[in-house]
């Protein structure tokens, strides 16, 4: 889809405007001018590609919740990265040494898989991860999460669902 030339002219001119304010802004919330910037151009990145407005009329707000959306996606994913290499070098130090390329390649696994759960509720993900990593039943899972065990397999249900999507798996035939 293409944006019509008055909505580029408008977002043009939030772009220069206020592009300067917003790399301020997320200077001081990141505390990295690099980041900042790229959180920046993101932004405006996502507000091109969507859906065309004739007028926006608070640009300052607009811009601030697209790159807080951002600026909050990129605390979790340094979060689950931290989170994994702490349990690599945990289990290293109690069983043996992990190549970069094995960490690496985990790392990109979670990820992955981070972005397809994504979309679920934080009982939604936590339940779907009891089930295929720890391997509890229904019931052990609404125990543990003081929910009933129908609920808990919807749960899992959606999630698996989630999975599906995001593996984008193609019908035979």
């Amino acid at each position: 889809m293409t944006t019509p030339p008055t909505a580029l002219n408008s977002i043009e001119a939030i772009f220069i405007e206020h592009h300067a304010w917003l790399r301020t802004r997320l200077r001081r919330s990141v505390g990295d001018a690099y980041a900042a910037e790229d959180v920046a151009a993101e932004t405006f990145t996502q507000l091109l590609a969507s859906p065309p407005a004739q007028q926006v009329r608070e640009p300052k707000a607009l811009l601030t919740t697209i790159s807080q959306r951002i600026v909050y996606e990129m605390w979790r994913r340094r979060d689950l990265e931290e989170a994994c290499l702490q349990a690599l070098a945990h289990a290293s130090a109690d069983q043996h040494v992990i190549s970069p390329e094995d960490q690496m390649q985990l790392l990109e696994a979670l990820r992955a898989m981070d972005k397809a759960l994504a979309g679920l509720s934080s009982k939604e993900c936590a339940a779907f991860l009891l089930y295929k990593l720890d391997g509890l039943t229904y019931q052990e899972i609404g125990d543990q999460l003081h929910i009933t065990a129908s609920v808990a397999r919807r749960h899992v249900a959606k999630g698996l669902l989630q999975c599906y999507k995001a593996a984008d798996f193609k019908p035979l035939g």
